[in-house]
């Protein structure tokens, strides 16, 4: 049936100001994503020999930890190209943002299954890492002193409990050379002067000022428990520019 209808003469002079005009035959297209990796993967599994095995198995009941939901089936990737497919698109895609291996793997176990499947996402996810890390290099050992206390080590036992005295860490300063330790009772709040008082009187009026500290608690405690010991001493320090970069 045609449907026939006059325009007023009004809104045809609008139309061709406006250079528009009526398309009396025309074509509309719609586009829909979907996905493929799916559909492979389940055309696979009605002829792999394997998934068939473990189907028969469900119907005798030998298989108890598995199930087969012909509604809504889990996705058994038992190929070696749909697992690193699967790997790559919950890692490495912008939508997935690298998650950790736990997350991912509980992901992933929530859709997909096949044998060793955890163990799969650790290696991926440790793999991946590795790649994207610079090569640590060879170790480079501190070089030995060549007399004893020019060297220490120093570092602190923590989250003990506190005494009587209110202490609640222990301070540990190490002779590199001869190995031969100081066990110092202290508070976690001590600043960088207190230690420096202590160090003075447990420490360098037995064995004198050391030439070199080495500590993990980081350079910044480092740097002010050196700045405060030689203060106390009344030396002055002038630091590299390597300090000051």
């Amino acid at each position: 049936m045609a449907v026939v209808f006059q325009m007023p003469l009004e809104l045809c002079a609008e139309f061709e100001s406006l250079s528009l005009g009526f398309v009396h035959h025309t074509t509309v297209a719609t586009f829909e994503a979907k996905p493929t990796l799916e559909q492979e993967i389940r055309k696979y599994q009605k002829t792999d020999e394997k998934i068939q095995e473990i189907r028969e198995q469900i119907k005798v009941g030998k298989v108890p930890h598995f199930r087969e939901d012909e509604q809504e089936p889990d996705l058994c990737a038992r190929c070696g190209q749909y697992k690193v497919v699967i790997l790559s698109e919950a890692h490495d895609t912008a939508y997935s943002i690298h998650p950790g291996s736990t997350k991912m793997y509980y992901d992933l176990k929530e859709r997909f299954w096949w044998y060793g499947i955890k163990r799969a996402v650790a290696e991926y996810v440790a793999c991946v890492k590795a790649e994207h890390q610079r090569p640590a290099g060879l170790l480079q050992p501190l070089k030995i002193p060549e007399w004893k206390w020019e060297e220490i080590s120093m570092d602190f036992i923590v989250g003990l409990l506190r005494t009587q005295k209110g202490y609640n860490s222990i301070w540990v300063v190490v002779d590199r050379l001869t190995k031969v330790a100081h066990f110092i009772p202290v508070d976690t709040t001590y600043s960088g002067a207190r230690l420096a008082e202590l160090y003075i009187s447990r420490i360098v009026c037995l064995h004198g000022v050391p030439k070199r500290i080495i500590s993990d608690r980081g350079s910044q405690f480092t740097s002010r428990f050196w700045e405060q010991l030689h203060d106390s001493l009344d030396s002055k320090l002038r630091f590299s520019t390597t300090y000051h970069p």
